[in-house]
This record gives structure tokens, sequence and C-alpha cells, in this order.
């Protein structure tokens, strides 16, 4: 039985396209914790710096926890011989 890919690739598998509920469903996901973390940090901040000083490191740490789950649900890519 062929598994079900979440994310294809388009091109040279630089770009990642959700093509399942469960795709959706993480990229839903990805951005409600962005806009959660932002609104979060920027209640407990005094400047636009110090927001986006805090923000960057789980910006940085849900973007590679993204990039992990396309990759393992995600279409491999195909090497030519």
């Amino acid at each position: 039985m062929a598994e079900k890919y979440w994310f294809k690739t388009q091109g040279k598998g630089i770009v990642w396209y959700p093509v399942s509920f469960q795709g959706w469903l993480i990229i839903l996901l990805y951005f409600a914790a962005l806009v959660y973390s932002f609104i979060q940090i920027d209640s407990a901040s005094h400047s636009v710096s110090d927001t986006l000083i805090n923000f960057f490191p789980r910006f940085f740490i849900l973007s590679a926890l993204l990039t992990c789950i396309t990759y393992l649900k995600g279409e491999q890519q195909k090497k030519k011989s």
C-alpha cells in the first residue's frame, strides 16, 4: 500500500505545499503558534526590538519543526542516475 503524503515538492524540491488534510492542519497550527507566540511576547515586552529579539528563537524553532515534519511526511526527491 502506498503511503499518502502530507506535502509534495515543486520543482527541485525546495518548495513544499500541503496536499492532505493533515498537511493543511500542520500549516494552520504553525501559523497559529507563531501568532500566539508573538502576542504573548509583545504583551510582556517594552519595545519593538525587545519583542523581535525574543520572538526570533521561537520563530526559528517552530520553522525548524515545520521543516522536519515536511521532510518526514512529504514526498521524497527522486535522484536521477
